[in-house]
């Protein structure tokens, strides 16, 4: 709590270790992703280490696929790499076994510094990634659900969790749900793209059917999943703005105007970390074309969606995170509402959020309700009570 205003905290993070695979089935075991490191590395910006998985390294500074991501820094044997153990520097001040979750008692005095009473904890972008084996991609997200369904057993009235929804692989994605919802997940994620395909794809319903029984929404999170864009993705600077966050236009449209919604009318939908000002523009956008299939006729008009995007907007099922310095937060409200915007801390990555709670109370172009709303009312919306 800060200033007497209870803190629903939507989008927090795992950082990457080891341990978020330790029971990898076997036989993939052997290609489980291990730390490497880099003897020449001037110029790399303590990018020294990264993870070797299927042939790739990630994160790697430059070339195809170049994205920031969490390195194996901290989940090595000390003994061995005694130099490069120390925090990174680009992460927030919590020691790692906070990071990771390994010891969740450091993570909740993080929290308590920053007045959050409950957070909700995210995987690392990175596992959009690691493969595109859909076989060993399912094993690692459902070895990281097990992982850190377990860590939030330490405080589950304010360590909540968002599990990995193996898309690429219906089969693992469905025994996911099921093991996620005994291991109490609060919602499934999902990044823009299930690898080349839009969210909406027609092979994906029976694994949305069975995540509304469980009553679990579903969160679409940033990240570098549409690999197409990754030769385009040369630099970390690119990685950020063509790989991780262009796929939010192809969520976007499979949820809407792709018809996930249409066919799922009990599920929820959360857009995770790409900020929220990309609403403004990409909903008269999409509203435009419609109009214009709408007035053409066939073929202009196949396959189009049965309502106005801004109404599917309205709905109380879409979700987006703001970022506390969003200028156009009050535009925002105006288009999608009041009941639908969340706030994430992004704890403890590089680019958290550490007075975004401070900064959106500060605010004095929002109501004291509209506050209240994004910091607790929202999210509760969303996820359910505490």
């Amino acid at each position: 709590m800060l200033d007497g205003v209870a803190v629903y905290d939507a989008d927090a993070h795992v950082v990457t270790s080891q341990r978020a695979w330790a029971d990898l089935p076997e036989p993939l075991g052997p290609r489980r992703p291990r730390p490497v490191v880099i003897d020449d590395a001037a110029g790399l910006g303590g990018y020294r280490i990264s993870w070797y998985c299927d042939g790739r390294v990630t994160p790697h500074a430059f070339g195809a696929g170049s994205q920031p991501a969490n390195t194996p820094r901290g989940s090595l044997d000390a003994e061995l790499f005694p130099v490069i153990t120390e925090m990174d520097p680009r992460v927030t001040r919590m020691g790692f076994e906070g990071q990771d979750l390994s010891r969740p008692d450091l993570r909740l005095q993080v929290m308590d510094v920053m007045g959050i009473d409950v957070s909700v904890v995210y995987p690392s972008t990175i596992y959009a990634t690691f493969t595109t084996d859909p076989e060993l991609e399912a094993a690692l997200y459902r070895a990281y659900n097990r992982y850190v369904g377990q860590a939030c057993r330490a405080d589950p009235r304010r360590l909540k969790w968002g599990g990995l929804l193996p898309l690429r692989h219906p089969e693992q994605a469905l025994a996911a749900i099921d093991e996620m919802k005994q291991l109490g997940a609060r919602a499934a994620v999902v990044f823009g793209t299930a690898g080349d395909q839009l969210l909406s794809e027609r092979t994906f319903d029976p694994v949305y059917e069975a995540l509304a029984r469980a009553g679990l929404p579903l969160s679409v999170h940033f990240g570098a999943s549409y690999a197409p864009l990754w030769d385009l993705s040369r630099t970390m600077y690119a990685g950020n703005i063509i790989g991780m966050t262009t796929p939010v236009v192809l969520a976007f449209y499979a949820v809407t105007a792709g018809g996930l919604l249409d066919r799922h009318p009990t599920l929820k939908v959360a857009f995770l970390e790409f900020g929220s000002e990309w609403i403004l523009y990409l909903v008269p956008r999409m509203e435009n074309y419609l109009r214009q299939a709408a007035a053409n006729g066939l073929p202009y008009a196949t396959d189009i969606p049965r309502q106005w995007i801004v109404d599917y907007l309205r709905s109380g099922r879409i979700f987006v995170a703001c970022e506390a310095g969003d200028r156009l937060l009050p535009q925002e409200f105006e288009l999608l509402g009041e009941d639908q915007i969340l706030f994430g801390s992004d704890i403890p990555h590089s680019e958290c959020r550490e007075n975004g709670v401070a900064e959106i109370l500060d605010r004095n172009d929002l109501a004291a309700t509209q506050k209240r709303k994004i910091l607790w009312d929202n999210p509760v919306r969303f996820y359910g009570e505490p």
